[in-house]
């Protein structure tokens, strides 16, 4: 699956808000060795570079094009490594103080290798910081999708399509942790309400992510009306502030002996 990079850099994101939640949470030190799983544009790098600023960071994507906003956006960082390689092929040995990771491990099947993968990463004393969407993580989202699909009369099309997504429950996620070796494991859920100043607002979001694996299997005339679908069901959600509605985050932190 290709992703607009440009598109994604541009749209408001939530996740990136969650993202430096996250980077606060991970105590970030001035000379740590950091691997940032699931780079995507880098924008979080770049400011995970400016707090590690005598350290260096490796930032991993299994995206070409999320690599080349990530290059654009890391020029002005000295400290910071691009590899495009997903997670499930990484090899590192003991090279990092931290594994960090944002809004990604969520498109990745593979969840539990991973984490063997990013243990074996850390250095003894090493620390690992993972946010990713909760499962159930916004009913209001899944039901716009699925109300599309309805309305466009699309149900044979995406019938035999397998979640794009893997979402574990907080307390499969602290099991990945500690099978892999990680002591000091917490796991939690954090409830966020979003919220969006126009439906246009929504569907920039939606297509810059959620979406685009259902919308890879239509033509671009279909493309076109299921956006306008998906989007338009959100005015069930305006308040006076806008288009609001939950989110709800899965973070998980642990530590390697």
């Amino acid at each position: 699956m290709k992703w607009d990079a440009g598109m994604y850099d541009a749209t408001h994101s939530p996740q990136t808000d969650a993202g430096r939640e996250l980077i606060e949470m991970a105590n970030v030190r001035d000379d740590d060795s950091i691997l940032d799983i699931g780079c995507g544009t880098g924008k979080l790098t770049r400011e995970l570079a400016s707090m590690a600023r005598k350290g260096r960071i490796v930032a991993i994507d299994p995206s070409v094009e999320m690599l080349e906003r990530a290059r654009e956006n890391a020029l002005s960082s000295d400290n910071i490594a691009l590899i495009n390689i997903p997670a499930q092929r990484m090899d590192f040995k003991e090279e990092f103080d931290l594994v960090y990771s944002n809004s990604a491990l969520q498109w990745i099947k593979e969840q539990e290798d991973v984490i063997i993968r990013a243990y074996s990463a850390l250095k003894p004393n090493g620390r690992i910081a993972i946010q990713l969407p909760a499962r159930d993580f916004c009913w209001e989202l899944m039901e716009n999708i699925n109300s599309a699909i309805s309305f466009l009369g699309l149900e044979s099309r995406y019938r035999k399509m397998a979640s794009p997504w893997r979402f574990p429950l907080k307390e499969e996620f602290a099991g990945f942790l500690k099978d892999a070796g990680f002591t000091e494991v917490n796991a939690f859920y954090k409830n966020y309400t979003l919220m969006f100043e126009s439906i246009n607002k929504v569907l920039e979001w939606g297509v810059s992510a959620a979406l685009r694996p259902y919308l890879a299997l239509l033509d671009e005339k279909k493309q076109e009306r299921f956006k306008y679908a998906f989007a338009m069901s959100f005015e069930n959600y305006r308040t006076e502030k806008g288009i609001e509605f939950g989110f709800r985050r899965l973070f998980a932190f642990g530590e390697k002996k």
